[in-house]
Parts: C-alpha cells; sequence; structure tokens
C-alpha cells in the first residue's frame, strides 16, 4: 500500500485527490499555514487520519548531505529538509510505493537524487537534476558556497553548475 509524505502545497493548495488516511507529515508543515483555508484544510486531514510524525536525525542528516552536494542546502527550510527525511525514512521501509508530494523544485531535485518518487499538487515535476554553484558577478570565478568574493570582494550568484538528465520517478 502506498503512503504518501504530505509537504505544505497539499494544505495550501487544497486540491489533493489523495485520501487523509494514506498521507503522513511532520510537525513543521503546520507551522507553514498562513491563510485560514490552508489552517482548516489541514485540521480536517488530521480528523480524517493524517498522521503527523516527528523526524528522525538519521534521515536529516542524510538529506542535509544530499542538499549540499547539489547546494540546495541554501534553497531548503528546516520544514523541507524534514518533509525529505519523513520520505526518505518512508522510502527506505516501503520503497517506490512511498511518494512525496510537493510543489517545491528544490525539494523535487533533492528527491530524484535520492530516488524518492514525487508528485505534484498544482506544480509541474522537475525535468532534470540541477547542480548549484557560486559564481562571482566582478570576476566570474565559481565557488562552492559563500556570499562574497574572496578574491574581488563582489557578491556572489547562484548559478547553475550542471544538469543531470534523470527525472524524479513520478507518479
Amino acid at each position: 500500500m502506498k503512503k504518501y509524505i504530505a509537504d505544505s502545497a497539499v494544505f495550501i493548495m487544497g486540491n489533493c485527490p489523495i485520501a487523509a488516511a494514506d498521507m503522513v507529515t511532520i510537525p513543521h508543515v503546520q507551522d507553514e499555514m498562513r491563510s485560514e483555508d490552508a489552517s482548516l484544510r489541514y485540521d480536517i486531514y488530521v480528523a480524517e487520519g493524517l498522521m503527523v510524525e516527528a523526524v528522525e536525525d538519521v534521515f536529516a542528516d542524510a538529506v542535509k548531505e544530499q542538499a549540499s552536494q547539489t547546494r540546495d542546502i541554501e534553497k531548503l527550510s528546516s520544514t523541507d529538509i524534514g518533509i525529505l527525511a519523513k520520505a526518505l525514512e518512508y522510502h527506505e521501509k516501503i520503497g517506490d510505493d512511498a511518494v512525496l508530494i510537493t510543489d517545491d523544485f528544490a525539494v523535487q531535485n533533492i528527491a530524484a537524487r535520492l530516488g524518492i518518487a514525487v508528485m505534484p499538487v498544482a506544480q509541474r515535476v522537475i525535468s532534470d537534476q540541477i547542480i548549484w554553484q557560486k559564481q562571482c558577478i566582478g570576476c566570474f570565478r565559481h565557488f562552492k558556497d559563500g556570499e562574497e568574493c574572496p578574491v574581488c570582494g563582489s557578491p556572489l550568484r547562484k548559478k547553475m553548475k550542471k544538469k543531470v538528465k534523470q527525472k524524479p520517478k513520478t507518479i
């Protein structure tokens, strides 16, 4: 039986066809409910059987490691890391029957690297995995991270380093 790991987009968008009893999420997702409608949808899903589970550090650490390699770590919130960690946990338990529901492209990028199936809510699924780098706007040198060029002092901007032709698994 499939288990769907729900990102906040499920409750914000409100058009997910998956039954609440087949879904799991993490406590931090509730913190992202900014509208009354999203909060109400979240509460209804919980009442209908949505499981809200804590994140295990071992899975969060694995997610952070992958996100560091692609340089998506700067883009991911603690909730994003947590939802990916929960998806990884279920992926290790039940394999391809674990599906992450998200519209977030950075989250999808890491999910693809981890081999986790993705289902979008309202957006498209990413077409390639992306690895990011930083480039100086002054001298155009490339760096792994940072905000300021150590050579000339100009700001660094995020730039795509390469695309990997591997779409995430989708439903």
